[in-house]
């Protein structure tokens, strides 16, 4: 390659270049829920000096029956399989607030592409390859741009297969390793790792090319997963629990647990399928250790959605160590055009909004319905959506303890929260059976733009259980018994929150309208509030990325008087 003969500047300017963009690609607002959960539980172990068992933090945890034979011990796994990574993060927040953990977070997985690249870069010393290797990567790598223990993990991946392909300091792996299986439960995929390169070592001997340092190989990762398995409080869990996960309803209700789609345009399909022809196309020089990795990479990425950014390092790996040889100066500057086009593609999607987001994002927390309860002294039983049980175990514990949180600790209790959250026949006998005496509740799911209707079903003034005791923009308080000096609300001062609610979803993200459809498609128009539905409506259609013609059709016959009740969905 004729890189010789590029300008000097030009290979650290796009680099540098690259990472910037990187970095403000993965550095928007704090707001994945979960994030608090990591951030309660270390707080809490480094002033207790233990592991959170018993839980202490939800009061549900330990009612009811196990749903499956593996529960409990799923439960124990849970509660301490990430104690060192939650610790971890707790001080990186405590020295340097949310700036420390978005800058975290954003070097993190920048790094994992930078990685990604360096390891492309070692194996075919192709600057513009490995830069655009690095750039593919971060396509995958946006989806785990959020702070949770596992972008360690992802991290740590790209470390392993760093050294395995420098063939250097293999000791280093059994360190890594004891971090790593204290850190996140994700250590797993480094054993994938292990046994690719290993395999490959066994499938070279069986050709008669052993490699020269294969009793090394063989040792070290020996060694490696033997320390990771054994030093670490859960002891080889990791294999047993993710069985387990696979029996949870509760975990397979998350839409991270879903199967991702193979059936339409993305780059997570456009990198596995590129990378299956390209090992195809070049089978004789591919390497045993990619086709293993990209096997049971690949079998995982079909799995789960959580998992397909494992093709972000097993893909740009692949593809550009084996894409066909061009004439030297050709395959530079048709490497360099593309990675240029990354780059400028990068800077224009990336919203100059969302990017150093040095904050929490404060708007999607319940803060005033908190503070309500703080005021008051509220300790009671209290019903909460799932979404929200991390930042409660943050802000509001230990005046109140969740029902329901996201470490998945209760399968029966989560199916009765799933039950109360879409309003199934029973919900209020099951809020009776559990003694609930507070319901904090949010509007929407805004996923899908469906209403939660167990606020609307309160909001029925014939009902005398529930008074609404507190309403804004972001959250809903019901409450059996007020507290002293707390006059009930107006049963409907529920629709004027749920309004607030949605329209302030659509002043941070305008991009998912659609809790604007499930009142106006939905909600209103079953309630037969026209005004109301086509307000709604209109404002849904004017923010739509595409035509909606149901949306389009409902709206004309609201306005020509003409409309029906939707039906059941």
């Amino acid at each position: 390659m004729q890189s010789s003969r590029s300008p000097r500047w030009l290979k650290p300017l796009l680099v540098s270049l690259a990472a910037l963009l990187l970095m403000a690609m993965f550095s928007g607002e704090i707001s994945d829920p979960d994030t608090w959960i990591h951030l309660a539980t270390g707080r809490w172990m480094l002033e207790h000096r233990q592991f959170p068992i018993p839980d202490p933090f939800a009061w549900t945890t330990y009612l009811g029956k196990p749903v499956y034979p593996d529960e409990y011990f799923t439960r124990d796994y849970n509660l301490k399989h990430e104690w060192l990574g939650q610790v971890v993060f707790y001080l990186i927040f405590a020295a340097g607030g949310p700036a420390g953990m978005v800058l975290f977070r954003a070097a993190c997985v920048t790094l994992f592409c930078g990685l990604v690249g360096w390891a492309v870069y070692r194996r075919t010393m192709d600057f513009y390859a490995a830069l655009l290797a690095g750039l593919a990567s971060a396509t995958l790598a946006r989806g785990i741009a959020t702070d949770r223990p596992y972008i360690v993990t992802y991290l740590l991946l790209a470390i392993v297969l760093l050294i395995f392909e420098r063939r250097r300091r293999l000791w280093m792996l059994v360190p890594i390793f004891v971090f790593w299986a204290n850190f996140h439960g994700g250590y797993f995929a480094g054993w994938v790792l292990l046994g690719a390169y290993c395999g490959e070592a066994l499938i070279e001997r069986l050709r008669g090319k052993p490699p020269a340092d294969e009793r090394v190989i063989w040792g070290w990762s020996v060694a490696a997963f033997l320390a990771g398995g054994i030093l670490n409080p859960t002891f080889f869990g990791i294999l047993p629990a993710m069985l387990a996960y696979r029996q949870s309803f509760m975990q397979n209700s998350l839409r991270e647990w879903h199967v991702p789609a193979l059936n339409q345009l993305s780059w997570y399909a456009a990198l596995l399928i590129g990378s299956l022809l390209v090992l195809a196309w070049a089978r004789r020089r591919a390497r045993p250790a990619d086709w293993l990795m990209l096997a049971v990479f690949g079998v995982l990425s079909l799995m789960a959605q959580r998992n397909v950014v494992f093709l972000g390092m097993v893909g740009p790996l692949i593809v550009f160590s084996y894409l066909p040889a061009l004439k030297p100066r050709l395959k530079a500057v048709g490497y360099l055009l593309t990675a240029i086009c990354f780059i400028v593609w990068y800077g224009i999607t990336i919203n100059p909004a969302g990017a150093f987001q040095l904050r929490v994002a404060s708007w999607k927390y319940p803060d005033g319905a908190i503070a309500f309860l703080k005021q008051h002294n509220v300790s009671a039983p209290m019903f909460n959506l799932y979404e929200w049980g991390g930042y409660l175990m943050w802000a509001a514990w230990p005046q109140e303890k969740t029902f329901v949180d996201g470490r998945a600790l209760n399968e029966s209790v989560f199916r009765d929260y799933w039950q109360v959250a879409r309003n199934a026949p029973g919900a209020l006998e099951i809020l009776d059976r559990y003694g609930v005496q507070v319901l904090l509740l949010e509007g929407f799911e805004y996923g899908t733009g469906s209403v939660y209707k167990v606020s609307v079903m309160l909001a029925d003034p014939s009902q005398a259980k529930w008074k609404l005791v507190y309403q804004d923009k972001t959250a809903m308080l019901f409450m059996r018994q007020p507290p002293p000096g707390v006059q009930p609300l107006d049963p409907g001062q529920v629709f004027v929150s749920l309004e607030a609610q949605c329209a302030d979803h659509l002043e941070h993200v305008p991009e998912s309208p659609r809790c604007a459809l499930g009142l106006g498609g939905d909600l209103y128009p079953r309630l037969r509030m026209t005004g109301r539905a086509a307000y709604w409506l209109q404002r849904y259609l004017a923010m739509a990325k595409s035509p909606d013609p149901a949306a389009e059709s409902l709206l004309q016959q609201i306005q020509s008087g003409g409309m029906h009740a939707p039906a059941a969905r």
